[in-house]
């Protein structure tokens, strides 16, 4: 009996041991789970986000000397949550009497940010130049050239939206009507920033006008607009102001804005809820400025 109660005794802090690290495994788990689920949840495609020019450190010097080989690496950083295509990085405004670099161009491609690939991807770039000699009994000279970066990129957008046929708007028990909404981007420098659904008085018909901004650092050229669908079915679209059915336009660098009309025939549908779902090509410059010293 002295030998049994002494068996208890020893098996008594075991299983409390035991317990205590199956109850912290299951909060371990607990966690990572959670981490795991926000991880999955997050959207990339929000805000506003670019590709970023940036110099690696030292490369070039502060300082360059006469007659010195140096390097220029750039670091082309996606931020966006879109891929970039058939994109190009030249040096302009080099004075070659003083620096001589080649190539003076360079071409990339890189993905956007995704669950796979969070921080994006980037590039870097390098290009190989040489310091000449000052000119006569200067002590130095300081040259100002730009990094111009041009690419090709997407951006899509997506809303859910009530759809009602009642243009005096009375409430029919199904969603009511959101005559404007707007937007804070969608994880791109172009951004739909505003729509507007408007039902025609006795037609049924329903027209949608989305406004798109450049909210980045750079400047949009042409912008197309590649699909518009309302619940799964094509919208007819144009930009304001061109002709019926015209999806591409030029914006300029005074007026980086543009409107889409997209209409739809309800036919005395019910109301319901559904999603609108757009998806626009752009190509897109930005430009940072430098400055290369060379000193005796």
């Amino acid at each position: 009996m002295r030998q049994k109660a002494v068996n208890r005794c020893q098996t008594g802090p075991f299983f409390l041991r035991a317990l205590f690290l199956l109850v912290l495994l299951l909060f371990v788990v607990s966690c990572q789970g959670r981490s795991g689920e926000r991880q999955i949840e997050y959207n990339f495609k929000q805000g506003v986000a670019e590709v970023e020019l940036s110099l690696l450190e030292n490369a070039p010097p502060e300082q360059l000397y006469p007659n010195t080989d140096f390097q220029i690496v750039v670091t082309v950083d996606n931020k966006a949550a879109y891929d970039v295509q058939e994109g190009e990085l030249r040096l302009i405004g080099l004075d070659e009497k003083y620096f001589d670099v080649y190539p003076l161009s360079q071409i990339f491609s890189l993905q956007g940010r995704s669950l796979t690939n969070p921080s994006g991807e980037k590039a870097f770039l390098q290009f190989d130049g040489r310091a000449g000699e000052l000119f006569l009994n200067a002590e130095e000279y300081a040259g100002t050239y730009f990094l111009k970066a041009a690419y090709t990129s997407t951006v899509d957008f997506t809303d859910t939206i009530c759809l009602n046929a009642d243009a005096y708007g009375i409430y029919t028990g199904g969603c009511q009507l959101e005559a404007e909404k707007t937007y804070s981007g969608q994880g791109a420098p172009l951004a739909v920033t505003r729509m507007e659904e408007i039902v025609s008085p006795g037609s049924g018909d329903v027209e949608f006008r989305f406004t798109i901004e450049n909210r980045g650092q750079g400047t949009i050229n042409d912008v197309t607009l590649l699909a518009a669908q309302l619940g799964g079915q094509e919208l007819s679209c144009s930009f304001k102001g061109e002709e019926e059915g015209q999806l591409r336009f030029r914006l300029t660098p005074e007026d980086q804005e543009a409107v889409v009309l997209c209409h739809r025939t309800l036919r005395g549908e019910p109301s319901y809820e559904t999603t609108v779902t757009l998806q626009f090509r752009y190509t897109y410059e930005i430009k940072e400025e430098q400055e290369l010293r060379l000193v005796r």
